[in-house]
């Protein structure tokens, strides 16, 4: 079906984490059925703005194997693979630390992945609708984060939607709070953004990535995984220390 919603009260005898996966894995199933209709190369645009939200990307193996599958459906064209989020101060303000941190590696995540992200911080793109992107053409809708069902997704030309979605794509290339020309110094922007210290993070990662997340606690659950998160640990930890090596493409 080209476009789907299915309420809450029809899933009332699953938890919040099972609806969590559930409507994150019809979405992620959604846009992959969807791509090869797409004449270049899309904008990813993503809801996420706390730890717990995005701690899917991490923990979610359907996540991980969808982030890798999107990469590679578009590597080689010539053209960066684009992910926007929009998280305002206010709610950097009122997350703690260990959920910015999360935050955190979620985006590294995208980043090991050859996904350039972009973060704006303007509170009137907080309800834009998860999308992808192909300007002018068509836009794939898929979203389940801070919805009011399970999940919503859709696939429409309709020229108001994609104007709505165009503003938004161009607003977070224009005015991205994490602008650097390189992964490393994104993510030393986005740091800062999130006041997490720089040093702490890579140390951190390093120590996470050498001895490997599953010997902390791994998940039991065939449908979790701790390999982006390890992978995540493993990039960042792998930066350089070095903040004016870290700000200079190689």
């Amino acid at each position: 079906m080209p476009s789907s919603a299915v309420s809450r009260e029809a899933v009332t005898d699953l938890t919040t984490v099972s609806q969590m996966w559930l409507g994150s894995s019809f979405c992620a199933r959604h846009i992959l059925r969807n791509l090869d209709g797409l004449a270049e190369v899309p904008l990813f645009w993503t809801r996420e703005q706390r730890g717990e939200e995005a701690s899917t990307w991490l923990l979610f193996r359907h996540k991980y194997d969808y982030l890798r599958a999107t990469s590679k459906h578009f590597a080689g064209g010539g053209d960066v693979l684009v992910r926007g989020f929009c998280v305002p101060e206010k709610v950097i303000r009122s997350s703690p630390r260990f959920e910015r941190a999360v935050f955190f590696l979620s985006v590294a995540l995208m980043e090991s992945l050859g996904i350039e992200t972009m973060v704006c911080v303007e509170p009137e793109y907080s309800n834009v609708e998860g999308f992808v992107l192909a300007p002018g053409q068509e836009a794939i809708i898929a979203n389940w984060v801070r919805s009011e069902g399970v999940w919503h997704v859709d696939k429409t030309a309709r020229r108001s939607v994609l104007q709505d979605f165009a503003e938004a794509a161009g607003y977070v290339q224009a005015h991205s709070a994490t602008a650097a020309p390189t992964p490393a110094g994104r993510l030393l922007a986005l740091a800062r953004y999130l006041d997490l210290d720089w040093d702490w993070l890579r140390r951190r990662c390093r120590e996470l990535g050498e001895y490997g997340c599953g010997r902390l606690a791994g998940p039991r659950n065939r449908l979790m995984s701790i390999a982006g998160l390890d992978a995540a640990c493993q990039f960042v930890g792998g930066l350089p220390l070095d903040k004016d090596r870290v700000l200079t493409p190689a």
